[in-house]
């Protein structure tokens, strides 16, 4: 077991370093916890991982909570997300300042032109991601394309195609008479979200119950949470536009820290620093829960028929939805061929040549800083 001391220092060394959304984030964490560090073995690590796949939100922190509560415990558990967190939380409201205070310069949008494109190309290949590890069937593809549709064209909440998804495939694999014989607090909990409502109109009220659904619903990990953003932020209350969005995850790509504190940025826009605090706690709240407080329970429904039948209906369906989000966040992010070529070049050299994801956020970061200095200067 390592020291308290080792594992405090680790964890704030993440916190710090650990840029370029989920998918780098879990691979530097496997290069240290298991092939350097020795903290767990491969099996125990993959195991974890699949925990975490199974939750709702960000599973890279889910990560790092689980093995700080395996190595000391509930307050292990606390320090680890909490270290991995306030790093780039705290460099997101200072960037969130920023943009509000000189995002409208020239030098700000040159940067921007190229690393959009780029933020665009990795959410791209974070769909290839999401449908290859979601589509286990040809019941599930369909599931996907309707929920594409439904929300494309037929103008449905996303949320309730996400419900309609998880029920259609549970009838779908168990059929209607054993699914009548569900257990209750089943149904109860899906009444519960389809029911559920804000009830008060205030502004900081409204910013953390968007950013608390958007913690305990983003099935199909921090991807699945940008869905929640655009529809709740953009979409209904107005807070900002889809430009000003995908400015915030270009940001939270390019700062070390989860990949959803983009919704740090999207809080500050719509309450100032307040409502970033709001955000950021409500946000990463319900990882927190799920893995210390229901970790012993949630993995027992691994091997349950009927939930993991509802959770793949679900994960299929926000695949389709985030599909929709990426569309709509085309026309800000592609700005003539140029930008088609770099949106290219980012999904490609993840997709097909296999290159981290952060050392494409880094190079469209540098590439943008070159494009901004070298409009100034020629």
């Amino acid at each position: 077991m390592p020291s308290w001391r080792e594992v405090f220092l680790y964890f704030l060394f993440l916190g710090f370093v650990n840029v370029g959304g989920p998918v780098a984030q879990i691979t530097m964490m496997f290069n240290h916890m298991v092939e350097k560090r020795k903290w767990l073995t491969k099996d125990r690590f993959v195991k974890i991982m699949a925990f975490c796949h199974m939750l709702p939100g960000p599973e890279a922190l889910q990560l790092a909570i689980y093995v700080g509560y395996l190595k000391r415990r509930f307050v292990g558990g606390i320090l680890a997300g909490i270290t991995f967190i306030v790093p780039g939380a705290a460099v997101m409201i200072l960037l969130s300042w920023l943009y509000m205070k000189y995002g409208k310069l020239p030098q700000v949008n040159n940067a921007l032109y190229v690393l959009k494109p780029a933020v665009l190309g990795i959410i791209g290949a974070g769909i290839i991601k999401l449908g290859r590890a979601s589509i286990r069937s040809l019941f599930l593809a369909l599931l996907l394309i309707g929920s594409f549709v439904g929300m494309q064209f037929g103008g449905i909440n996303f949320l309730l195609i996400l419900i309609m998804a998880g029920l259609l495939n549970l009838l779908f694999k168990e059929g209607f008479p054993r699914l009548r014989n569900t257990a209750p607090s089943l149904k109860v909990a899906i009444a519960g979200v389809v029911l559920l409502l804000p009830l008060i109109d205030s502004r900081l009220f409204q910013i953390s119950w968007l950013f608390l659904k958007t913690g305990f619903l983003s099935f199909g990990g921090a991807y699945a949470s940008l869905v929640f953003v655009q529809q709740g932020a953009v979409a209904q209350h107005q807070w900002l536009t889809d430009g000003q969005l995908l400015d915030g995850v270009a940001l939270s790509v390019a700062t070390p820290g989860p990949f959803m504190l983009f919704t740090t940025f999207a809080g500050y826009l719509a309450g100032g620093i307040v409502g970033a605090i709001l955000a950021t706690f409500f946000v990463f709240m319900p990882s927190f829960v799920f893995v210390l407080g229901g970790a012993h329970y949630v993995e027992k429904v691994q091997d349950h028929k009927s939930v993991q039948a509802f959770l793949a209906g679900v994960s299929a369906a926000v695949v389709g939805v985030i599909a929709v989000v990426s569309v709509a966040l085309i026309p800000e992010a592609i700005v003539g061929w140029p930008g088609v070529a770099i949106f290219l070049a980012a999904f490609l050299a993840i997709v097909l040549l296999k290159r981290d994801v952060a050392l494409v956020a880094l190079c469209a970061m540098a590439g943008g800083i070159l494009y901004a200095f070298g409009r100034v200067y020629f």
